[in-house]
């Protein structure tokens, strides 16, 4: 697996938990969707994070959110510019294939800061004909929003009345049907991913169109 050293170039802060990394790019070359492991090149711990920028960006960046109890994401959220960390991958398969690409309509489904790959996807094709669902909890966690056009991207949030639908992602879904035609994605945690495939294959939408990736 290749592995190679990056130098930070900037920390971006977003809320008090969740910031994102840029790094030197170095001819790092990534598909949209694929993760990495970010490495302490001293110790050798190290995390998957999805990329978070597009194939046009000079820098190599991804989403981060300091979990409480986490040594490395704490280690991660004191970085200082012109540290270096340890880049090993890309790795997966959670891209996009030919039909969405030449314009098949997709669904992108996230909680909280599995809308990385999103944000690579749609930064890097700005044409797909796209609509992204977005479920967090406050709407200061509508993390790179401005990256998706406004009549395609919809904030769920579930703790306060701020977004475009108050509750979770999965109320959303109930209330509103999806096309069975639709290509659907779906990044985030455990739980939502396996009761979203649900609602979404009662809607008549095939398993083989609904790819997923566990974040967390």
């Amino acid at each position: 697996m290749n592995e190679s050293l990056h130098k930070l170039m900037e920390v971006e802060e977003l809320t008090p938990e969740t910031f994102v990394l840029h790094f030197e790019r170095n001819g790092f070359e990534f598909s949209p969707g694929q993760y990495v492991v970010l490495r302490d090149p001293e110790t050798g711990e190290g995390r998957e994070y999805s990329i978070y920028s597009s194939i046009h960006d000079n820098r190599l960046s991804f989403l981060i959110r300091e979990v409480e109890g986490g040594d490395f994401s704490r280690l991660l959220r004191h970085l200082k510019p012109d540290s270096e960390i340890a880049i090993e991958g890309p790795r997966g398969f959670f891209v996009l294939d030919e039909q969405v690409l030449s314009g098949h309509p997709v669904l992108f489904i996230a909680t909280g800061t599995g809308i990385s790959p999103f944000h690579s996807f749609v930064r890097s094709y700005p044409d797909l004909n796209y609509r992204v669902l977005h479920g967090v909890h406050f709407s200061d966690e509508a993390y790179g929003r401005d990256a998706f056009k406004p009549y395609r991207f919809c904030l769920c949030t579930s703790r306060v009345e701020a977004g475009e639908y108050f509750g979770r992602v999965t109320f959303y879904l109930k209330e509103n049907p999806v096309d069975p035609k639709t290509i659907c994605y779906l990044c985030g945690n455990s739980g939502m991913i396996e009761e979203v495939s649900g609602i979404l294959e009662n809607y008549g939408i095939s398993p083989e169109n609904i790819r997923s990736e566990v974040f967390f």
